[in-house]
């Protein structure tokens, strides 16, 4: 089981969990290297080593050759100034090396991430970031744009963006650009969820015996031994409600968490395997475990992200399984940037910008639950078909935009926000 290691613990979360904070102050300190930043900045440190600058030569008597003694330049160490929490600073970059082609098998956690780079500044509303819009080449095992060679790419409908966004070249992190934000909403705020943060919502500050949120890649599931689903990319566009230019303006240095069911229909974080409180997902849920059942270690399919200068952020997960209950749904909640944890409580104000949940399109899930295991022996329960129908009016309306090919989702949502928070 992956922990945070304790120079984790003690910077990140020993200090900072005392401080309360309704912004983040920018630390000059050093760029240090991240699992899941997408900062592309680097840091080179070079070691002088003592040159010797000529000897000095004369008849009688000889003369001693002048010893060089090495300059040691002093080090400016930075003054830290006050901070409530150093997310990771998502950027858009170029390609240089691809993902490799072959991953390790998935876990409870997943990868382990490292601590995180230094503080985003205050939370502004900026212009899309121009990139390059020709077709980009994919990453191997990451997909891409276009069909495969023997299959048309299956699609669905959903909330998308403008077409200005960027799309085509370049990365987001370790995953390609998106492709086009095309079907553009109305000029409206995304709505709510009746089922409000729903099971269960974890801030990254909460535990100091877990992994560290703030990373890409989320894929993981509940059992071991159980077949790890299919993959999917989701970048999400996060954009103020409040533009006069029909919601064109993204807003950047927002703080997303997304969390979602593995492939069987678990979440992470919940209730003890093997004990009374254990989920049971093909049951219809009971209350147990409850939201303070924050029991085990387990954080696959849930994560953390800071939007870019286009307002984006993406996520490596598993398209969710169902559970007996709910629509197949992903969770969404976002925070200025310096949030920190308030427990086992639904969050409002303090930061707390806005928590929704969104869904997919019937026929979408279907065709994905019924392409590969562990989701096809589950389309043969009785609770399946109610579990993919997301015509109920109680919930959010929220449809992503989503396609499938090369064994692959890849899904888009768009969310539009006040930056002034609820």
């Amino acid at each position: 089981m992956a922990h945070k290691d304790d120079s984790v613990r003690f910077d990140r979360r020993g200090m900072l969990k005392g401080m309360g904070a309704t912004g983040i102050a920018a630390v000059a300190v050093p760029a240090c290297g991240s699992d899941n930043s997408t900062n592309d900045g680097t840091q080179t440190v070079s070691t002088d080593s003592p040159t010797d600058t000529g000897s000095a030569t004369t008849t009688t008597p000889p003369a001693a050759t002048p010893t060089t003694t090495p300059t040691t330049t002093p080090t400016t160490t930075p003054t830290p100034t006050t901070q409530s929490k150093p997310p990771v600073t998502a950027t858009t970059t170029e390609p240089t090396t691809p993902p490799p082609a072959t991953t390790p098998a998935l876990t409870a956690n997943g990868p382990t991430p490292t601590k995180p780079e230094t503080p985003t500044p205050a939370m502004t509303s900026a212009s899309p970031a121009t990139t390059d819009t020709g077709s980009a080449a994919p990453p191997d095992g990451t997909g891409g744009s276009g069909p495969g060679p023997d299959e048309p790419a299956a699609t669905t409908g959903g909330s998308g963006g403008t077409p200005e966004a960027p799309s085509g070249g370049g990365m987001v992190g370790e995953l390609p650009a998106p492709p086009s934000w095309d079907d553009a909403p109305m000029c409206t705020a995304s709505k709510t969820d009746p089922a409000g943060q729903g099971p269960f919502f974890i801030h990254n500050l909460e535990k100091d015996d877990d992994v560290d949120l703030f990373r890409q890649d989320i894929r993981g599931k509940y059992h071991d031994d159980a077949p790890d689903g299919i993959e999917m990319h989701l970048y999400l566009r996060i954009l103020d409600s409040t533009s006069t230019d029909c919601n064109g303006t993204p807003l950047k240095d927002v703080e997303v968490y997304i969390w979602n069911t593995d492939a069987q229909g678990f979440y992470s974080g919940f209730g003890t395997p093997g004990g009374q409180d254990e989920q049971k997902p093909d049951q219809p849920y009971s209350g147990v475990p409850s939201s303070m059942n924050l029991e085990n270690t387990m954080r696959f399919c849930r994560g953390a992200q800071v939007t870019d200068e286009a307002g984006v952020v993406a996520f490596r997960t598993i398209f969710p399984g169902w559970y007996n209950g709910r629509d197949v749904h992903i969770h969404f909640v976002a925070f200025k940037p310096g949030s920190m944890s308030k427990g086992r409580v639904d969050y409002h104000g303090d930061g707390h910008l806005f928590t929704t949940q969104f869904y997919f399109e019937r026929d979408f899930t279907d065709m994905v639950h019924k392409s590969q295991e562990p989701y096809l022996a589950r389309t043969m329960l009785d609770a399946y078909e109610g579990a993919i129908d997301v015509s109920s009016p109680d919930n959010s309306g929220l449809r992503a935009k989503a396609t499938f090919e090369n064994k692959i989702v890849t899904a888009q949502m768009q969310i539009l926000l006040d930056p002034a928070g609820d």
